[in-house]
């Protein structure tokens, strides 16, 4: 096997900066190519809609119909946003085609707002979409000379076959596949019996005149008529669309067989039927062609022998998830795509069959000492504090970083969160935006790897995470981390002399809680009636929509309350007051003026402290966020030196109920002038 207890990384052609930089100037509109582009036709949809008039053609009888180039139509825009959702490799000529029926499809839109709208949006997303495929080519045949040399798997190299299990056959894809395009079929078959069925009954039928009636809130006509031979007076409900609605007391004429009851010229639609059956088949033909896909990625052997292959630095994003990064680059650059893995291997000491030497095995593949394949997680110092975390079980979740965080010295905390920005050298099989699957193998980085791993990646580059957890966040992160260890190791020794942590109050002015809902939503109430938009968008959901976020906005801006006493951190909001315990806090400090409180679950609240100071100046009251930070985080770590006393101060008033009220009352306002 290996001549060292550790594999070598494979040696492989280096993915430099300027390489990487040629890579990133080819992958054009890569950030724009994302199946969030489905929503473009489906606000291209809404719009024709609003301005498109009823295509509906109507017969000799007044009875109207949606004319089958309408109707195509309004189903190819749905299938475009299913095919631009499902995001095959053909996504690129839907818009054109879809562009093409839409021009010339007769009725298929009639207003020349609509059809230069859907020109302008399609000529877009072709754009988008061819750009972002020829990028890939361009930067795939880039990648394609430099990995030139295939280079073996490591377990190749030493002889060793490969232990990456294959994909399993996608049967589930195909059953689903196939189940719809049998119901896709029952559609169309369905709508020829149904059509059979009605023209045989139209021979049979017997042709009246009714009266019509009243109709009602869904347009349902009632008609009274009578059977031939003077029989009994019966009614029928007729729901269809009429060019001229019949007016009370006017003649209907009527097919009647039997209890078939239907009016003169209603005769049975078949593009319904065909439309529904299409649309089900679609994506039962995505289903199949996935299924088709990753069986002939099956049928090739699973990485064995040699293939191209990069060498790269690899650095966790704040999700867990992997970033490419040039191999001659800083470590802290940007990356260029992201890796998931999904199918990971370690290199195990004792991993061979006979449990003599070192081999690769799936991860959770026992094999003996098993615990030497993994790397000791950091030890931190013992606080000498029992704060009731400590007695959970060994094998559970407590200890997680935000845990080892809490208890860690400020040089731990800054060691322990530079882990996220550390770097690793890896080697990377096939590359992305080809056929096959890539491989990444690579030594520890993220909690709880291995030494060595060897991960299976999805064939596709994701793009990096565009994430508040970058440069700024991160710095705050590690900034109220670091600001709390030093704060908790600051603090005075156990003793008889040492007393607990005042408590504490910081919080926005009165007149400014009160005052910063209801203004705002006098002001969005003034915006409605000096626009006075009308239709349901612009007049109601728009302002409703707008004007609710503001109000919120303002209200959580400048209505924030947090105290910390004996019971723990009580934090006010615009709507609500929320209580956790000494024990849900994990830190606490002021880092350029803001005032952070972090659980141990991850969750933070934020607020500027410098206006809170500077405008309780001004209203003859004095609030310290710096002290009230370092109250929490002695607290939440040190239970000797927790407050001994309830600040009677009641939380929530009055912005509750005047943000409540302000908020129910621009609703109000809006329905009302919307309305009237």
């Amino acid at each position: 096997m290996f001549p060292s207890a550790d594999p070598p990384l494979p040696s492989a052609a280096p993915l430099t900066g300027a390489a990487a930089a040629r890579w990133r100037a080819a992958r054009t509109a890569w950030r724009l190519d994302s199946r969030w582009l489905a929503l473009v036709p489906v606000a291209f949809a809404v719009l024709a809609t609003v301005v498109e008039p009823d295509a509906a053609r109507c017969n000799a009888q007044g009875i109207c119909r949606d004319t089958w180039g309408s109707a195509l139509a309004g189903w190819s825009v749905l299938a475009e946003v299913v095919l631009l959702a499902a995001a095959p490799r053909i996504r690129a000529l839907v818009p054109p085609v879809v562009l093409l029926l839409l021009w010339y499809l007769p009725d298929g839109l009639v207003t020349p707002l609509a059809r230069w709208s859907a020109v302008l949006v399609h000529l877009l997303l072709t754009a988008v979409l061819v750009g972002a495929e020829a990028g890939r080519r361009r930067a795939r045949q880039q990648l394609d000379e430099l990995m030139a040399p295939p280079v073996p798997f490591p377990w190749t190299a030493v002889g060793a076959p490969s232990p990456v299990l294959r994909d399993r056959p996608p049967v589930a894809r195909r059953v689903f596949g196939a189940l719809l395009l049998l119901a896709a079929a029952a559609f169309p078959l369905y709508g020829l019996w149904s059509q059979a069925r009605v023209d045989s009954a139209a021979e049979r039928a017997v042709r009246v005149t009714g009266t019509a009636g009243t109709t009602d809130r869904d347009d349902v006509l009632t008609v009274h008529f009578r059977t031939p031979g003077d029989g009994p007076e019966r009614t029928a409900a007729l729901d269809i669309r009429w060019q001229r609605r019949p007016q009370p007391g006017e003649p209907v004429p009527l097919l009647v067989d039997g209890d078939s009851v239907r009016a003169l010229g209603d005769d049975y639609d078949l593009s319904g039927a065909l439309s529904a059956g299409g649309l089900i088949a679609l994506p039962g033909l995505l289903l199949l062609g996935s299924a088709a896909v990753r069986s002939g990625r099956r049928d090739r052997p699973a990485f064995e022998g040699a293939a191209p292959a990069l060498a790269v630095r690899v650095r966790a994003d704040a999700h867990g998830d992997l970033l490419v990064l040039p191999l001659d680059g800083p470590a802290d650059g940007p990356g260029l795509w992201r890796l998931v893995e999904h199918g990971r291997y370690r290199w195990a000491r004792y991993g061979t069959p006979d449990g003599e030497g070192p081999a690769w095995v799936f991860e959770d593949h026992w094999t003996e000492d098993m615990e030497a394949d993994y790397p000791d997680r950091p030890v931190l110092r013992d606080t000498g504090v029992d704060d009731g975390a400590a007695d959970e079980d060994e094998d559970g979740d407590e200890d997680d970083d935000e845990t080892l965080l809490d208890r860690a010295t400020p040089a731990e905390a800054v060691a322990w969160l530079a882990r996220a920005g550390r770097s690793v050298p890896a080697v990377l099989y096939q590359g992305p935006d080809g056929t096959d699957h890539q491989l990444l193998v690579r030594p520890g980085l993220l909690d709880h790897d291995p030494h060595w791993v060897a991960a299976v990646v999805a064939p596709a580059a994701r793009a990096p995470r565009l994430s508040r957890r970058h440069e700024r966040y991160r710095e705050r992160e590690l900034a109220v981390a670091v600001l709390t260890a030093e704060t908790v190791a600051a603090a005075p020794e156990a003793g008889a002399d040492t007393g607990p942590v005042p408590a504490r109050r910081c919080e926005m002015p009165v007149p400014l809680r009160a005052a910063a809902g209801p203004l705002t939503a006098v002001s969005a109430a003034a915006a409605v009636l000096l626009l006075d938009e009308h239709g349901w968008w612009a007049g109601l959901v728009r302002p409703l929509w707008i004007g609710t976020i503001a109000i919120l906005g303002a209200a959580r801006a400048l209505s924030w309350q947090v105290v910390a006493d004996r019971d723990g951190v009580r934090v006010a909001t615009a709507l609500r007051t929320r209580t956790f315990g000494w024990a849900q806090i994990g830190a606490a400090a002021v880092h350029r003026s803001r005032l952070t409180i972090r659980l141990r679950g991850g969750r933070e609240f934020s607020f500027a402290g410098r206006p809170a100071v500077w405008l309780a100046g001004h209203f003859g009251e004095r609030h310290d966020p710096v002290a009230l930070a370092r109250t929490v985080a002695t607290a939440a770590h040190r239970p000797d030196l927790r407050p001994d006393r309830v600040l009677p101060d009641r939380l929530g008033g009055p912005q509750h109920l005047v943000n409540r009220l302000a908020l129910a009352g621009y609703a109000l306002f809006t329905v009302a002038h919307y309305v009237l």
